[in-house]
């Protein structure tokens, strides 16, 4: 314990518990696993939680650890709020895991193992949630709201058996997100909650549809596929049939 005189009074400070020990490592697996460019198969993640905040555990990916930086891209304060929001949104959402987890990860142009703005993996018994946030130029602009709501719903549909348990690295190709997409924010938007609009949504579509070989009709197809999927409940065999149809296959078949 450290102490300071003011004057005729004596403070006392007591300091902070560090931020950045690993308090525990929670072990996820998945149904999908994710194999490396050297032929390896990877099923489960090891998270460290550093800290717990809301009952919340909490990870910290930085590209310098130490105290500073994380008070300095992630303050406890703004920590908290957020803990409590995502166990919000997932209650809301009718999501109630067990066990929440939040990963915290520092922007990187250059190192990217994630999506520029998070992901949402469910382990396989379907009790562990764990929400990746990356604290990207998205973020800044539009705060954690929108990602997190988004993400969320992405758990949802995992969480439900609509979409198998897989290991956070698993691609399945661009394409198969855009048209998962057009059912999450149409949700959100009938939730009236933070979402993408639909004409962003198509025009995200149309570019990778388009780059796919999706044909030459891309956008004709991408509107009719948006007016058929928008705002309902999809599942990845039914996206998976979707795709197969105008001549789309998944990187990675779950």
């Amino acid at each position: 314990m450290s102490k300071w005189e003011t004057g005729t009074a004596e403070a006392i400070m007591v300091p902070m518990a560090p931020r950045l020990d690993i308090s525990e490592e929670v072990r996820l697996s998945f149904d999908v696993p994710y194999v490396t460019g050297k032929g390896e198969t990877v099923d489960y993640l090891t998270v460290p939680v550093n800290e717990y905040r809301q009952s919340v555990g909490i990870s910290y990916a930085l590209l310098e650890c130490n105290e500073r930086r994380v008070q300095a891209l992630f303050p406890a304060e703004g920590v908290d709020s957020l803990a409590y929001s995502a166990e919000r949104v997932l209650h809301d959402l009718g999501v109630r895991p067990s066990r929440l987890l939040l990963q915290l990860w520092e922007y990187s142009p250059g190192s990217r193992p994630y999506s520029v703005e998070g992901r949402a993996p469910v382990n396989r018994e379907r009790d562990t949630v764990l929400i990746i946030f990356t604290k990207s130029p998205f973020v800044y602009k539009f705060g954690y709201e929108m990602v997190l709501w988004h993400q969320a719903m992405h758990a949802k549909d995992r969480w439900e058996h609509r979409f198998p348990a897989a290991h956070p690295m698993v691609d399945v190709g661009e394409w198969l997100d855009v048209l998962w997409h057009f059912s999450i924010d149409g949700r959100l938007e009938a939730l009236g909650k933070p979402h993408y609009s639909r004409s962003e949504r198509l025009e995200e579509a149309v570019r990778v549809l388009a780059g796919e070989g999706a044909g030459s009709d891309a956008e004709g197809q991408v509107r009719a596929l948006c007016q058929d999927i928008w705002g309902r409940e999809v599942a990845y065999s039914e996206l998976l049939g979707i795709g197969e149809r105008i001549g789309l296959r998944p990187v990675r078949q779950a």
